[in-house]
């Protein structure tokens, strides 16, 4: 980092980059500046870094997946619940859509198979508005309780099968993106077996945390899965690795991907101010010439809040801390997968290189 970006990150943080260790799991250490003194960034002189930035969408297995097993508290066979889910969706992306953005919408079977049966085009309709269609995969409702167990064989199967899915309900047939899954060793031996290449959203769904090994702006190619307890290979970059891994950016709490659902955390309000205080921080080290990226996920119906302004603390966090940077140029949105092909472009010409 030169003299100039230095002076930068010690006044917009004011504090001293913090050191953590990946306890426990074999991975190295990672930097990760604190976020609470955060303030917004200045656009530097001659241009800058760019911070490439989307919010991706989980639509949850409410009902009975393709495969037969069940979950969730409602279910999309009931016309209610399944108008109210896709309202929320339509809530959101135009929301995103009304900031220049679009959104990495990621859905299995208990959604798209009611899609297909019932004649709704939502996903082809998001698909055409310039959306990225992609998978949400939660392994057990799927596979069953046993699904690490299980041969990569049958993981590329199930995965094909959903994959299918979303193509019938969207007509998207290049779907590339995947999240979930987490736990399996062999996970991105079978997600490249069902023809996906781009990954995310890591937490231990035990846990509901996030190894601050894996937390960061630049993507990397991951050499292995992990069960959980040793991520060491997951943070290991392997640049001819199958799949493209993206940080969601630079976040000082292993649980910044469950805070927003937990009793004692604040609120909506106070998770957007995290994530506005985490995108700074992120921008502050994001260095031109390289990937950056940050993202953050949202389901149908959170942040919903006031019945009279839905989704007003999404509408207010676009408005007030995504657009200006926006329009700065130091944000510029890209789906997902869009994310992930800056990233390989990079590579191409910097082949030995860890970004990280």
């Amino acid at each position: 980092m030169n003299t100039k970006r230095s002076m930068l990150v010690l006044s917009v943080l004011a504090v001293a980059s913090l050191t953590l260790s990946a306890c426990g799991t074999g991975a190295a250490a990672v930097e990760v500046p604190p976020v609470e003194a955060a303030s917004q960034p200045k656009v530097q002189e001659g241009g800058g870094a760019v911070l490439l930035f989307d919010i991706g969408m989980h639509i949850e297995p409410m009902g009975e997946t393709a495969q037969g097993f069940r979950s969730g508290q409602g279910d999309y066979r009931q016309p209610a619940f399944f108008e109210r889910q896709v309202q929320d969706i339509l809530a959101v992306t135009g929301i995103v859509e009304a900031h220049s953005g679009r959104m990495t919408i990621q859905a299995q079977s208990p959604f798209t198979s009611v899609t297909v049966e019932m004649g709704n085009s939502i996903l082809a309709d998001l698909a055409a508005r310039g959306h990225e269609i992609a998978l949400h995969f939660h392994e057990d409702v799927h596979l069953g309780k046993e699904s690490t167990s299980l041969p990569v064989s049958t993981w590329c199967d199930v995965m094909k099968q959903e994959m299918a899915l979303i193509t019938q309900a969207s007509g998207v047939a290049d779907i590339r993106y995947w999240s979930g899954g987490n736990l399996y060793p062999n996970l991105f031996e079978a997600a490249a077996c069902a023809g996906l290449d781009v990954n995310s959203d890591w937490k231990n769904p035990k846990t509901q945390s996030t190894d601050l090994a894996l937390v960061g702006i630049h993507p990397w190619r991951p050499t292995g899965g992990t069960d959980g307890s040793d991520v060491s290979l997951l943070a290991q970059h392997d640049p001819n690795g199958m799949v493209v891994f993206l940080p969601e950016g630079l976040y000082d709490k292993n649980d910044f991907a469950s805070m927003r659902r937990s009793d004692t955390a604040g609120g909506d309000e106070v998770y957007f101010e995290y994530l506005k205080q985490s995108l700074y921080a992120s921008l502050v080290t994001a260095e031109a010439g390289k990937v950056n990226v940050f993202h953050f996920t949202v389901h149908p119906g959170e942040f919903r809040g006031d019945p009279q302004h839905p989704f007003a603390v999404l509408e207010k966090f676009l408005s007030e801390v995504v657009d200006p940077l926006v329009a700065s140029g130091q944000v510029k949105w890209a789906t997902f997968s869009e994310m992930a092909d800056a990233y390989t472009a990079w590579q191409s010409a910097h082949p030995d290189i860890d970004l990280r």
